[in-house]
């Protein structure tokens, strides 16, 4: 009898170890921002001890699925996906800490760029939209940091993963699906989620890639041909087709690009948890706290009836345990030695001394690889770098593998703005650049119009050297004609009569200073010519202009910084600029009528102080506030009239229109000045911006009998202008309908529409 207990304990306990546990299998739909449901239901599961085994994912499905399988709580999903650093991947936007403004040039009135390349064979691509709505260096980056360790973990094998995963994506060149089980994480669940014309596809083995979503957009069956669970639950956040809307361009692109899909699981299969959303996009990721308690409230309602299809229970705890346990295994994230591709040898050595030069010991942390990752990227040369990243477990680091792609060597640009106004430009533009052993380029910036005319020719030299360093020559014509000014209202003030041109060159010696700051050391010689009347009475038959002349040789010192993402009208960031000039040199001073004062001539000398900054800082979601705060200081001698005094002062020019207009009342040797700018953004393109300023001289320029200048008193004056803009950003241009008023002349209101930028070469002055 106790025998035969024995022998029924026995099979009673082989039985239980070689009987197979139910497994269960995840299956989770792509859907854009709408697949952060699936965090809420891995919540649920995860609580109610409900086991996960496999895991298959499309688009945002697989981003999610990726992060549960390489070990990510639902904690740390919604940590992650909540974040700013996620914000940045799917909106391409860099962090501004990483905006390299040592390597940025200035901004140019382009709307498209036509480049084409003689390195192999002669090569067009003309550029008017983005190849994607989001550029892809963000993301590139990142999905290396996020998935290089897990991939190490489970040496390239989905398998092996702190739960079994399989990653769908689309081959649109040969219509069908790729299913990925080894290989690099990154790519996979990158290429997964590439939906087109939003995010770039990826390239692998010679063949695009694109999102998984238009051939399965519910990879139930790669569930049950790679993995055979017991059942299936299915979480289902995508809608099929749908009536368009001819105001909705996204929503037309997606019905004509995604396939039909069964969204269905067969009873005797599993269980599909089915959610519907009618307001919900694409890029929708600010709903994170929304979607996810969506999808944990539905999975917690239908929980008995999981539970009756699933009986075995995994708790909770020991999902934590094996979670770390798992993770424990990751090794650490430090590189020492880079690979590259796609350069020559001189290119290639470039490159490598930015990442030598940040090495301590010989290893590059993951913040190291990081600054110069986006400090390569902030100049004209390179357009993407797609990083890899390999563990060598001899070096008992990560290898670096770099993937460049160079921009073409020319880059023809057409561009300006359309005003109604006078104020409108043709701008025309072209740069060849290069990398060897330096980074060089050259460049001609032209601009035509009635008001502004300038023609400029750039050379510039980047050196890899210890500490980077950049020199830039410059040739500058700057041609200012203010005879036309628009005056919408205005009552008693004549139009202004004044030309300027200038001719200079410059020599600009530049070093990095922080991350997005530069220190700059200039030198300059120039000539300058103003003509102008001097009286408000004109005969245009017998009067001629009157003429300054300056041959002006100086030096400056600044300090500079930006982190402003677009060319004009910014909504975040900061702009800062202290800069320091010394200047002498000779007047000329001839008037129009035959006087004993004919060629005049004066030395010419000042020292110079300025400091500018202006900031945009977010209050909520419907509202920015940004200020500016600008001071002057010159020792600038008085000129041999009130004019040309004038046309020589300082200018405070805040606003596009103010920079066009040849207005006295904001011009002085020495003042302060600043303003607040209220701002209400509409959507993604367009938002409501106010903005008022104040203008004080310190010491305000008179005028004499004898039309010379002298200093009045102290803070007699102070002037005023105020705009309000309804701006639209476009990623070729902004348009900006606007209506402003100055406090001098008395009662000038104007109005207008622009399209384009409005912005203007290097003047001699900074």
């Amino acid at each position: 009898m106790r025998c035969l207990r024995f022998i029924l304990i026995f099979l009673c306990l082989s039985f239980t170890i070689l009987s197979p546990a139910q497994k269960v299998g995840l299956v989770l739909s792509g859907g854009g921002a709408k697949g952060l449901t699936h965090i809420g239901v891995i919540r649920a599961l995860e609580e109610n001890g409900i086991p996960i085994d496999y895991i298959t994912g499309t688009s945002m499905g697989a981003i999610v699925g990726a992060l549960y399988a390489m070990g990510y709580s639902p904690d740390d999903m919604e940590e992650l996906l909540g974040s700013n650093d996620f914000k940045h991947w799917y909106t391409g936007e860099v962090e501004k800490d990483h905006l390299y403004y040592f390597k940025r040039n200035d901004p140019t009135s382009e709307f498209i760029n036509i480049r084409f390349s003689t390195r192999d064979s002669l090569k067009l691509r003309p550029i008017i939209l983005p190849i994607s709505m989001v550029d892809p260096i963000q993301m590139n980056l990142a999905f290396m940091q996020l998935f290089a360790q897990a991939e190490t973990a489970s040496k390239s094998d989905f398998d092996n993963l702190f739960v079994p995963f399989r990653c769908i994506a689309s081959d649109v060149y040969n219509k069908k699906q790729v299913v990925f089980e080894r290989g690099s994480l990154g790519d996979a669940v990158r290429a997964s989620m590439s939906f087109p014309f939003v995010f770039k596809p990826l390239e692998i083995d010679s063949v695009l890639i694109y999102d998984g979503g238009i051939y399965n957009n519910f990879p139930t069956d790669v569930m049950m041909d790679d993995f055979d669970p017991d059942i299936m639950l299915g979480v289902v956040v995508a809608s099929g087709p749908k009536k368009m809307d001819i105001y909705d361009p996204m929503s037309q692109m997606e019905n004509m690009i995604m396939q039909k899909t069964d969204y269905t699981i067969a009873d005797s299969l599993g269980i599909a948890l089915n959610f519907k959303f009618e307001d919900v996009t694409l890029l929708d990721f600010h709903l994170l706290d929304k979607l996810s308690k969506i999808g944990y409230d539905k999975t917690m309602s239908l929980m008995d009836s999981i539970k009756s299809r699933i009986p075995r229970r995994i708790e909770p705890q020991k999902i934590t345990l094996r979670r770390k346990l798992y993770k424990s295994h990751y090794p650490e994230f430090k590189f020492k030695n880079i690979y590259i591709k796609g350069t020559t040898p001189e290119q290639e050595k470039y490159i490598k001394k930015e990442f030598i030069r940040n090495m301590d010991d010989g290893v590059l942390t993951f913040e190291d690889v990081k600054k110069v990752y986006f400090r390569l990227l902030a100049g004209n040369i390179i357009s993407e770098i797609v990083p890899h990243a390999s563990y060598n477990y001899d070096d008992q680091a990560y290898d670096l593998f770099l993937d460049i792609t160079l921009q073409e060597d020319f880059i023809v640009r057409f561009g300006g703005s359309i005003s109604s106004t006078v104020s409108n430009q043709i701008y025309i533009g072209g740069t060849f650049q290069n990398l060897n052993n330096y980074s060089k380029e050259f460049s001609f910036d032209g601009q035509i119009g009635k008001i502004y005319n300038s023609a400029q020719l750039g050379a510039k030299i980047d050196l890899a050297t210890k500490i980077p360093t950049s020199l830039r020559v410059l040739a500058t014509y700057n041609d200012f004609d203010y005879f036309k000014r628009d005056k919408l209202f205005s009552t008693g003030d004549m139009h202004a009569f004044n030309r300027s041109n200038e001719m200079f060159l410059k020599l600009k010696l530049a070093l990095p200073f922080m991350s997005n700051r530069k220190t700059e050391f200039g030198l300059t010689v120039g000539r300058l010519e103003d003509k102008y009347f001097q009286s408000r009475i004109i005969d245009f038959d017998e009067d001629r202009f009157d003429k300054s002349k300056y041959i002006l040789f100086g030096g400056n010192i600044s300090f500079m910084g930006n982190t402003f993402t677009t060319k004009q009208f910014p909504i975040d960031g900061y702009q800062e600029a202290l800069i320091a000039q010394v200047y002498t040199g000779k007047e000329k001073y001839r008037p129009h009528n035959k006087t004993k004062d004919e060629n005049a001539r004066s030395n010419y000398s000042w020292l110079q102080l300025s400091y500018m900054r202006e900031k945009y800082h977010d209050m909520g979601k419907h509202f920015i506030l940004g200020w500016m705060v600008e001071g002057l200081y010159s020792s600038k001698n008085f000129s041999k009239n009130y004019t040309a005094t004038m046309m020589q002062a300082g200018s405070f020019t805040p606003t596009p229109h103010s920079k066009i207009m040849y207005n006295e009342h904001f011009r002085a040797n020495q003042y302060l000045a600043g303003g607040i700018k209220p701002i209400i953004p509409l959507n993604r393109l367009f938002h409501l911006r106010g903005e008022v300023y104040g203008f004080l001289p310190i010491f305000p320029i008179r005028q004499s009998a004898d039309h010379k200048a002298y200093y009045g008193d102290a803070f007699a004056d102070i002037e005023y202008m105020g705009e309000l803009s309804l701006v639209c950003h476009l990623p070729f241009a902004a348009i900006s309908a606007y209506i402003n008023h100055y406090s001098s002349p008395k009662n000038e209101w104007n109005i207008g529409l622009t399209i384009g930028w409005q912005l203007f070469n290097n003047k001699f002055v900074e």
